[in-house]
């Protein structure tokens, strides 16, 4: 067991005023099956970067063990024995250690790295996002494996995943860190729960604030009657009033504006002291979507559907009736034809290089938007892109702020975007469609854990129609009205 001991961290990439972390104290067991969680751009992978000590830094960082990091390609010293008793760990064929890398799926590498990593003796595994192309069966292995392993620290946005293998929760926050001894979904429902009772102490809080104000107004009319009596002996015609009616008003003003002026103090004081308990709490803007409804009640009729590409069968056998309103999730493992099929539908009907056979309806006039896996075809400014795709500039500019874009950032060049914010550009493009149909092809790669909440509650309380392909099984069983395995 090795403590890794963090005193005083602060830091902030060169050229920005904003300290991404600012005096963090805090002291972690390498023993731990670390969750590290937060949202995108709170500096997960930074944190990883400092513990390594690749980065310069304020404060101290001591005690992290000899650390080695996925993903990375890099060969492994150990013998091979090792590496194929890791990958059958994983339930992976462990020859693939042996094929070229380039020739790997997605899935295939994430499992070959890992198994590499863990071969190591003596390092302590620190894991960026190993979910984004494993399949839910993939997903499920990988976090059986990383559950029987002790010591390692994981970023991941897929909940049910790190509630399978970790046993510590470390959440970067607006304010910092927060560390607690259980699984992430136990911090949620936690923070849920003190978030609601933060938000109605703030409710209070504004009213009291509201109630100051009005008094401080009230407070100004004192103060101006005052000045009123203060010079009513200088209006004209009055010149030659009785001195002693003069001294009194001007004692009346005078004991007027001092209680004025002490009452002002007091509610400006009290008007900081509430300002000062209001909590800056983490918040998640509402989204909304408006599809159309379609005058079909079934927009898509398959019977024994058959996808071929060149000789290979892609799909075979396939039956579906999707109604209007339903949420259709897809199930099945990496290279089973989802995105295929997809991809089919979006054409309706016609797909580069696919051949089909069987019985197909699409209801007429059918408008359908998108959501693709890649975010490579993502070029130029976000409000030109906007403009390609014909959607209201006003509006895909708000979902992209509610998002946590800030406006300067929608005049920049797609390509200086991480992949989450990429990812939440076309989700905010689909969402600005009007549309009888919704495909999304794997919408949460990359998306963070506040946001898939998000989009969570937009899909459950909508009326669209929706087909999709997710891994995230929290995200699917939320909103699917029912599940199809391929």
């Amino acid at each position: 067991m090795t403590q890794i001991n963090i005193k005083n961290l602060t830091f902030g990439y060169d050229g920005s005023s904003y300290k991404l972390f600012d005096n963090i104290t805090m002291t972690l067991d390498s023993d731990w099956k670390l969750a590290l969680a937060g949202r995108n751009g709170r500096g997960k992978t930074t944190f990883l970067r400092l513990l390594r000590g690749e980065l310069p830094y304020e404060g101290t960082i001591t005690g992290v063990p000899s650390a080695s990091l996925f993903p990375n390609d890099g060969d492994t010293l150990a013998p091979d024995w090792r590496v194929r008793k890791e990958l059958n760990l994983m339930q992976a064929d462990p020859d693939i250690m042996y094929r070229p890398f380039d020739t790997l799926s997605g899935g295939e590498r994430t499992k070959l790295m890992l198994a590499r990593l863990f071969s190591e003796d003596g390092i302590y595994p620190m894991i960026d996002e190993p979910t984004n192309h494993l399949d839910r069966v993939g997903r499920e292995a990988v976090a059986k494996y990383l559950a029987s392993k002790d010591g390692f620290i994981l970023i991941s946005h897929d909940r049910n995943f790190l509630d399978l293998c970790t046993d510590h929760t470390l959440m970067i926050t607006k304010t910092g860190f927060e560390l607690t001894s259980t699984v992430f979904s136990t911090w949620w429902e936690n923070n849920e729960t003190r978030m609601e009772s933060e938000r109605a102490k703030n409710d209070q809080l504004k009213k009291e604030m509201s109630a100051i104000d009005e008094a401080m107004k009230k407070n100004a009319r004192w103060s101006s009657k005052a000045e009123s009596y203060k010079n009513r002996g200088k209006a004209p015609g009055k010149v030659a009033e009785d001195h002693f009616r003069r001294a009194y008003e001007a004692e009346k003003a005078r004991k007027l504006m001092s209680a004025a002026k002490n009452l002002e103090r007091r509610n400006e004081r009290k008007l900081e002291e509430k300002q000062s308990l209001l909590k800056d709490l983490e918040r998640s803007e509402k989204l909304k979507i408006t599809g159309t409804e379609h005058h079909s009640k079934t927009p898509i009729i398959f019977k024994d559907l058959t996808l071929m590409r060149g000789s290979n069968v892609v799909i075979s056998g396939f039956d579906l009736e999707a109604c209007r309103g339903e949420k259709i999730s897809f199930q099945g493992p990496n290279g089973c034809g989802k995105s295929t099929l997809l991809k089919f539908i979006l054409g309706q009907g016609v797909e580069e290089g696919v051949d089909f056979f069987g019985d197909i309806y699409f209801a007429q006039g059918l408008k359908i938007s998108y959501v693709s896996q890649e975010t490579s075809w993502l070029s130029g400014t976000l409000l030109d892109i906007a403009m390609l795709r014909g959607a209201d500039k006003t509006q895909f500019s708000t979902i992209l702020i509610k998002m946590g874009f800030d406006p300067e950032m929608l005049k920049r060049d797609a390509s200086t975007l991480s992949l989450g914010q990429k990812k939440c550009v076309m989700i905010a493009l689909s969402l600005c469609e009007q549309a009888d149909l919704y495909i999304w092809d794997e919408p949460l790669n990359y998306i963070d854990i506040y946001m898939r909440k998000e989009i969570e509650r937009l899909v459950r309380d909508s009326d669209i129609t929706l087909l999709f392909v997710e891994h995230d099984k929290a995200f699917c069983e939320a909103v699917a009205d029912r599940e199809i395995v391929l």
